[in-house]
């Protein structure tokens, strides 16, 4: 699904995704976390991966035996490692000393996107620092967790949602939690940045002004709504939109 699938099913909002977008543009490093199957936590980090900067290397680990034959860390672009699942459940999947060499990697300079079984940020932090014993200092350099909600409303069955945006800011040699956004489940709506120090931490990640970064998500949430109200929804069609507002030229596919 595009970003704007996952707006029109109530996933995220505009705001939120417009948060997100800067936040991956600039190389923001993130865990989507959920506790059942079938939530939704590979398909948002897919679906966020489309903002960000069309130079960026992606790596995508084997699981079992995988070996890291990385690009060396460079300013000229980003280099995310994708996870697909940071769990022991299936031999593809990444746990024990790859997981734990993944969070080294961070710590130099990588960035990184990945999923986990969890319902909250801190069951996903004390699953890292607990089960795995990866240093809160390694840790520290992830900028978001983020779990998603899925169950049942009368007369919309089943809906997903992203239940909150949590990020980590460093301290010393370890790091301190600032929400960034929350799912409100009563009224289905999401508060983004509404907390003066929540903005002011975000502000002073990005290395925007607090101003900036308001400007920036106002602009980014009406590009989005516009898309949507244009019925323009197709991953492809989506990815081109985003591509052309960053003034960057849509990716060309290379033969062979």
């Amino acid at each position: 699904m595009s970003i704007i699938e996952l707006i029109e099913a109530g996933n995220m909002d505009s705001r939120l995704a417009a948060l997100f977008w800067v936040a991956m543009e600039k190389g923001a490093s993130l865990i989507i976390a959920a506790e059942p199957p079938s939530s939704g936590k590979t398909t948002t980090l897919s679906a966020l991966m489309s903002f960000t900067h069309p130079d960026t290397f992606v790596y995508f680990t084997q699981g079992e035996g995988e070996q890291f034959l990385l690009p060396p860390v460079t300013e000229a672009h980003h280099t995310y490692i994708l996870v697909n699942e940071m769990s022991d459940h299936i031999p593809v999947y990444t746990w024990d000393d790859n997981a734990r060499q993944v969070f080294r990697l961070l710590s130099e300079g990588y960035r990184l996107g990945t999923t986990m079984h969890d319902e909250t940020a801190e069951g996903v932090l004390g699953q890292l620092e607990g089960q795995l014993a990866i240093p809160p200092s390694h840790i520290s350099h992830l900028t978001f967790v983020v779990p998603m909600y899925i169950g049942r409303r009368e007369g919309s069955g089943i809906i997903r949602r992203v239940q909150e945006v949590t990020m980590l800011q460093q301290k010393g040699d370890g790091y301190k939690l600032m929400k960034c956004a929350e799912w409100d489940s009563a009224a289905d709506t999401f508060a983004v940045l509404k907390d003066e120090n929540a903005l002011r931490a975000f502000s002073a990640w990005a290395e925007m002004t607090p101003e900036e970064v308001e400007a920036q998500l106002r602009e980014r949430a009406a590009f989005l709504d516009d898309l949507r109200a244009r019925g323009l929804r197709e991953i492809p069609v989506v990815t081109e939109a985003i591509l052309e507002r960053g003034g960057w030229s849509p990716v060309q596919e290379s033969e062979g």
